[in-house]
């Protein structure tokens, strides 16, 4: 009997000095909340972007092709420089954000209206087409929305023809997109923007744009 008695103290005291050491424990420190601007980077993740054009032009053409205009005044009645409105257009975007603040991409313009043809008669114009891979910066992060810009170079390959129904080349220039995104999800968001486009090859055109853009990301 005094045995078991001496048994229950024994683990009375171990009971009570375990209790007591939990109680003197300090509590696990917790996690510090994940920033906004990282949980909903695109690091590491595909990105599919659609976005809606259109914008001004500015061209001038080095052997006095067609550009759209006409001027009375001229031999042939083709304007020496054209402006006007740009062919509304329709952007397909696929990327891959390689860092938190940085994605690289390949774009595709298709051309939504016909442009203009080879003459003032030629009622059945070309189609805007290129292809423009680049790399997006974002800063600015203010949750989230931030602000970005791209780095691009163009290969316009719109099947522009001189009057005797000639090809007149790809067109090689730059391209720039500045604007505000705004990400919803990780997994998507949205974004307004303007751009400029210069090309140098086939003519001097300039070309100054806004749009709209939603993309959705995977990984």
């Amino acid at each position: 009997m005094r045995v078991w008695l001496c048994l229950c103290v024994v683990a009375t005291l171990l009971v009570s000095r375990a209790a007591t050491a939990d109680e003197a424990a300090p509590p696990a420190p917790a996690k510090p909340p994940v920033p906004t601007s990282v949980r909903l980077s695109h690091h590491k993740q595909f990105l599919l972007s659609i976005r809606l054009v259109e914008g001004l032009r500015a061209i001038a053409p080095y052997d006095g092709e067609y550009c759209g205009d006409t001027d009375i005044t001229r031999p042939n009645q083709f304007a020496a420089v054209c402006t006007g409105r740009t062919p509304f257009s329709l952007d397909l975007e696929l990327g891959y954000g390689i860092a938190q603040k940085i994605d690289v991409f390949l774009e595709l313009r298709l051309g939504l209206e016909s442009d203009f043809g080879s003459s003032q008669s030629d009622v059945e114009g070309t189609r805007q087409f290129h292809i423009s891979p680049g790399a997006r910066f974002f800063f600015g992060d203010a949750g989230s929305s931030k602000l970005f810009t791209t780095a691009q170079v163009v290969f316009d390959m719109s099947g522009y023809q001189n009057l005797a129904g000639a090809g007149l080349g790809t067109d090689f220039g730059v391209r720039n997109m500045n604007g505000i995104w705004f990400d919803l999800d990780r997994a998507y968001g949205f974004y307004v923007f303007v751009g400029e486009t210069a090309t140098f090859s086939r003519w001097l055109r300039f070309e100054l744009e806004a749009g709209v853009g939603v993309q959705g990301r995977y990984r």
